[in-house]
């Protein structure tokens, strides 16, 4: 179902991304076609720096969250394994409850 969506929106941004591309192209040359001045140079350059340094920070921040829960879901799955294996120091009786109450849990943490 996420899937969907993040395929979704990609779609969605990418046809955006080349609307915009066609909207600038024919307005520039619209400008062209009335005379219009060429660029502002380093101001252009100025503004587009920063938009690509504002860009690459957010990325950045992204991939270190992404990695950041993706360590703590490793974690976790790890610390469940673990607990799971030293329940075998348990009676037989209370082993197979917490066993089950185990793989409830592992089932309610994946559905999550």
């Amino acid at each position: 179902m996420l899937i969907f969506g993040i395929l979704g929106f990609s779609v969605a941004l990418f046809g955006g991304i080349l609307l915009f591309l066609e909207l600038g192209r024919r307005m520039g040359r619209r400008g062209l076609e009335k005379g219009a001045p060429q660029g502002l140079g380093p101001l252009e350059v100025g503004i587009f720096s920063l938009l690509g340094l504002l860009i690459a920070f957010t990325f950045g921040g992204a991939t270190s969250r992404w990695e950041t829960q993706r360590a703590l879901v490793v974690k976790e799955a790890n610390d469940i394994g673990t607990a799971y294996l030293r329940l075998d120091l348990l009676l037989p009786e209370d082993r197979a409850r917490l066993q089950q109450l185990f793989k409830d849990y592992v089932h309610a943490r994946i559905t999550l």
